[in-house]
């Protein structure tokens, strides 16, 4: 994939700023806008996409501490992820003490015990987590607790900010952004609407099932993935201005 920018807007003051930069301004916003903690507890969580694959996708989530792990498993399925109803796992990056009762290799799974733990049971501030949804077609996502908030969190998760469509043009006439993934091919296999008629008539498999929107998300012509349910708006393609 080419180098392109990956930006996000501020769910507070609706400014944009880079990947780089979101997370600190969000935290500063969190910090004031809560102007009158309560006795609650929550947490301000960093997701992002693995960085060896593309590294440029990310969610910041304002998460309350009475939310399930299974909310956030919800969550990302809905956002980002979910296709064939696979399964899913959480895992720890880095022993802590909080989290003395798992092995630091051990998987946090879909068991019971721990899907349907409070996340104030299970997290604390600076805590890295592995997120892997399908164990075939494997979607990894990193997850870092970036902050933890004395207030509870309306509706149990805030969607704080979301990259932006990325800048996906078509290979084919390089000037209209890509609509179209074609699975079967690797180059040139991203087409907006226009190139994506003309490379059916030479593709045998694109009409039957190697055609994928091109969507949002880490997921994006993996297995059955069309788009999620989640901010449909910034779920499409990327939009010139």
């Amino acid at each position: 994939m080419p180098t392109m920018n990956s930006v996000g807007k501020c769910f507070f003051c609706n400014a944009e700023f880079a990947k780089a930069e979101i997370t600190k301004h969000l935290n500063a916003h969190l910090a004031k806008e809560i102007s009158n903690p309560n006795r609650g507890l929550s947490f301000h969580i960093r997701i992002e996409d693995d960085p060896h694959y593309v590294g440029l996708y990310f969610l910041n989530l304002w998460v309350d501490g009475n939310a399930l792990m299974n909310d956030i498993d919800d969550f990302l399925r809905a956002i980002w992820l979910e296709c064939c109803g696979h399964m899913s796992s959480f895992s720890n990056q880095k022993r802590k003490k909080v989290l003395t009762m798992l092995d630091e290799e051990e998987l946090i799974t879909n068991d019971d015990e721990i899907m349907e733990s409070k996340t104030k049971d299970i997290l604390v501030k600076g805590m890295k987590l592995k997120y892997e949804y399908d164990f075939g077609s494997t979607t990894t996502l990193l997850l870092t607790v970036s902050e933890q908030i004395q207030a509870e969190v309306p509706g149990g998760i805030i969607l704080l900010s979301r990259n932006e469509p990325l800048e996906i043009m078509c290979e084919v006439c390089k000037s209209e952004p890509a609509a179209v993934l074609c699975t079967t091919c690797y180059e040139p296999n991203t087409f907006c609407k226009k190139c994506a008629k003309k490379h059916a008539k030479t593709c045998e498999d694109f009409a039957e099932y190697s055609a994928m929107p091109v969507v949002n998300s880490p997921r994006m012509g993996v297995c059955a993935y069309e788009g999620g349910t989640i901010d449909k708006k910034r779920d499409g393609i990327f939009v010139k201005k």
